[in-house]
C-alpha cells in the first residue's frame, strides 16, 4: 500500500511542478531532459541487480524500452501543454481517466475479470474526459485554442494510457523484478537523448541558450517522476491486487489530489460542467476498482 501511496503522491507533485513552469517562464523541453537524467541516475542506482548497462540493447524487451522512452518525453510535453494552457484539472483528467485503456488491455490478454461495473466505469470516464475539457466561454482566447481544447486532452489521454498499458505489458510478459530499474532506466535515458538531440538542435539552428534554472526545474521534477512510475512498478510486482483494479485506484487519487493542488494553489476556476466532470471521473474509476 505504501508504495501506491507513494505513487499517487509524486504523480500528483508532477501536474503541480509543470503549472509552476509557466509562472517561472521554465523552458519545459530543456526542464524535461534533465529531468529524464535525473529519472535515469536514480534508475542507475536503483539497479540492484548487478547487471550491466551495456546489456540493455541486447534484452529481448530492449523495443519496448525505445518505444516507451520515445513515447515518455512526447506525451510528457503534451501533458506540461496542456497543464499550462487549459489547467492542471483537465491535465490531470485526460491523464488519468486514460486508465481504461490498460483495464481494458488487461481484461482481453490478462485474463482479469470483466462486469457491467467496470464496462460502466469506461463509458462514464469517457464522459468525465469530456465534461472537464469544457472551458467557459472567453476562458481560453486565440484563434486556435477551441481546436487546442478538443485535440490536447484527447491526445494526452490516448499517449497516458498506452504508456500504461505498456507498462503493464512488461510487469506481465518482459521484466522480472530484478530487472525493474534497469528497465526504467533505460526508458528513461531513451527518452532524454532524444531531448538532448532535440535540444542541441535548437542551440545550433535556432540560438536557444541553455538557462541554469531549467537543469534546476528539470532535477525537481525529475525526482517525483522516477519515484511515480518505480513505485508503481512495485506496486504491480506485489501481486496484491489485479492492474484492473490497481490502475484506477491509483488514478482516483491522482485526479483527487491534483484537483485539490489546482483549485487551492492557483486558483484555477472550474465550471459546473469540470466539477461534475470531476465527480463523474471519481465515481467512473471507483466503479472500475471495486468492480
Amino acid at each position: 500500500m505504501i508504495f501506491l501511496l507513494l505513487s499517487i503522491l509524486c504523480n500528483s507533485l508532477l501536474f503541480i511542478i509543470l503549472k509552476y513552469f509557466e509562472r517561472f517562464k521554465i523552458n519545459t523541453l530543456q526542464a524535461l531532459v534533465f529531468n529524464y537524467i535525473t529519472a535515469f541516475s536514480l534508475g542507475v542506482v536503483s539497479n540492484e541487480s548487478g547487471i550491466s548497462l551495456a546489456v540493455l540493447p541486447h534484452m529481448p524487451w530492449a523495443w519496448i524500452m525505445l518505444l516507451m522512452g520515445t513515447l515518455f518525453i512526447i506525451v510528457f510535453l503534451l501533458i506540461a501543454k496542456t497543464a499550462q494552457e487549459i489547467g492542471v484539472s483537465v491535465a490531470t483528467v485526460a491523464n488519468k481517466m486514460s486508465v481504461i485503456i490498460p483495464v481494458t488491455v488487461a481484461v482481453l490478454f490478462y485474463h482479469n475479470s470483466c462486469t457491467i461495473l467496470k464496462i460502466a466505469g469506461i463509458g462514464l470516464a469517457l464522459t468525465a474526459l469530456l465534461l472537464t475539457s469544457l472551458k467557459e466561454k472567453g476562458a481560453l482566447k486565440g484563434p486556435s485554442k477551441g481546436l487546442l481544447v478538443l485535440l490536447l486532452p484527447f491526445i494526452v489521454f490516448l499517449g497516458s494510457g498506452i504508456i500504461d498499458a505498456l507498462v503493464n505489458f512488461a510487469q506481465e510478459r518482459l521484466i522480472t523484478k530484478e530487472y525493474s530499474s534497469l528497465f526504467l532506466a533505460g526508458c528513461f535515458a531513451v527518452a532524454g537523448c532524444i531531448g538532448i538531440a532535440t535540444v542541441l538542435f535548437r542551440y545550433i539552428y535556432k540560438k536557444e541558450r541553455i538557462n541554469p534554472r531549467n537543469m534546476i526545474a528539470g532535477v525537481v521534477l525529475g525526482v517525483p517522476n522516477y519515484i511515480s512510475i518505480h513505485c508503481m512498478m512495485k506496486a504491480l510486482n506485489a501481486k496484491v491486487m489485479e492492474s484492473s483494479v490497481l490502475y484506477p485506484i491509483n488514478n482516483m487519487g491522482i485526479v483527487l489530489l491534483s484537483s485539490a493542488g489546482a483549485v487551492l494553489i492557483f486558483k484555477e476556476k472550474l465550471s459546473w460542467k469540470n466539477r461534475l466532470g470531476i465527480l463523474i471521473s471519481i465515481l467512473a474509476i471507483t466503479l472500475i476498482a471495486f468492480s
